[in-house]
């Protein structure tokens, strides 16, 4: 309720009291309105090739929305309700943008999430900017916060920081178990996500540690046939792959090929899409065992309570990025409404751009445990997470501290 309207209100309280008290009787005060929703969107892939990422977003976004609902609101909203109001993303960036445009022009929306594949979201926050609504996103591409947006808040590490992590955790792991790297491979699709976590490995940072790059095979998804991609890497023998291939069907196919050829090469992929349960599924325990992937989010020591809500709450087997980063953003925007006091777009966008948080759920939620974002929108010390299949199930390995279980050197060739 605005001020105006609470001294309205308390002005009314007050002359019924006084009538009352004369006539002998008790006037109750009227009811306060109701205040008015806080409305979050959600721009994500709900059909098509990459529609179960979608549906894992929903899911961490509505478990966020009951807990903040069940304890009261937005309380500096008099206890607004958050509502989420979500948009198919579909399948290609012009639907994605289509979506956006529907959802922020025909509702009164606070701020947005999404949507998932960097390809989408840099149209999608595109429109966000012209509507100026604050977008908050875990997509990876480090273009999303190159362009000068002011509305758009990259929380997920940027691919480009994902790849050199993942390089300088494969060589720690190496000389621990006496294993040289020397000859690697690239094996991908061409979004954006992928594009800019190949990219420094293959400009600089396999050549500055001695690593010859014998294999760099990327195509458009989806991929009709992995057989030749397989049968390059078969040829050539690389002591490690690095594995980025947005759709799920994509990736199972590849590894799929993989194991019909019988290599049992060292994989480290990018993003969630090696970490689904679908994977295992697909592939069986043997196969995904060791194959790692670096993600912006997944479940860490001490979140044992809060995964097993997610587990209780959907069916799930286990927690896995989308989820989790999604339940964090609506947190971060639940948050920005109580500092600015305000539903307003430009409000909110102020708050989050100023937001310094260290304790609550969406600071617990992501490695280094704060949320807080420089003038581009990246969020500051964001760190990449190393997640690996032991035993049937993805583990987070990497940092050392947040870790539920310590890295293991893949089987070799």
């Amino acid at each position: 309720m605005e001020p105006r309207q609470n001294a309205a209100v308390t002005r009314r309280a007050v002359v019924l009291a006084v009538v009352g008290a004369l006539l002998g009787f008790t006037v109750a005060p009227p009811a306060a309105p109701a205040a008015d929703d806080l409305t979050i969107a959600l721009v994500a892939p709900l059909s098509g090739r990459w529609a179960r990422q979608g549906q894992l977003k929903k899911m961490g976004a509505e478990m966020a929305i009951e807990e903040i609902n069940a304890q009261g609101g937005v309380k500096a909203l008099g206890g607004a309700k958050m509502v989420l109001r979500e948009a198919d993303a579909g399948d290609s960036v012009e639907k994605a943008v289509s979506a956006a445009q529907r959802v922020l022009t025909r509702e009164k929306v606070s701020a947005g999430i999404g949507s998932w594949l960097s390809s989408f979201t840099l149209g999608v926050t595109e429109v966000a900017e012209r509507e100026q609504v604050p977008w908050l996103t875990l997509s990876y591409a480090d273009s999303i916060t190159e362009r000068g947006f002011k509305y758009t808040f990259q929380t997920s590490p940027v691919a480009g920081a994902q790849a050199v992590k993942a390089l300088d955790l494969l060589l720690d792991l190496a000389r621990r178990n006496k294993t040289q790297i020397r000859k690697a491979a690239i094996v991908g699709d061409n979004t954006a996500a992928s594009v800019f976590f190949f990219k420094p490995l293959r400009e600089k940072l396999l050549q500055e540690k001695g690593i010859e790059l014998v294999v760099d095979e990327i195509w458009t998804p989806p991929l009709a046939d992995a057989t030749p991609v397989v049968q390059k890497v078969r040829s050539t023998q690389p002591d490690i792959i690095f594995f980025s291939a947005t759709a799920l069907p994509d990736s199972i196919q590849v590894l799929q090929k993989t194991k019909e050829f019988g290599l049992r090469i060292p994989i480290m992929g990018n993003g969630v899409w090696l970490l689904m349960p679908e994977t295992v599924k697909a592939l069986g325990k043997d196969l995904v065992e060791g194959v790692m992937s670096t993600v912006a989010a997944h479940p860490l020591k001490g979140q044992e309570a809060l995964v097993k809500k997610f587990k209780d709450r959907t069916g799930e087997p286990f927690m896995v990025q989308d989820a989790l980063m999604t339940y964090a953003h609506v947190w971060i925007v639940k948050e920005a409404a109580e500092r600015a006091k305000s539903r307003d777009p430009k409000a909110i966008r102020d708050a989050i751009a100023t937001l310094d948080v260290s304790a609550g759920p969406a600071a617990s939620t992501l490695v280094p445990g704060r949320i807080r974002y420089d003038e581009r929108g990246r969020r500051l010390d964001a760190t990449p997470i190393i997640v690996q299949w032991q035993g049937g199930e993805p583990f987070t390995v990497a940092p050392a501290e947040f870790a539920t279980r310590k890295p293991s050197w893949p089987s070799g060739k």
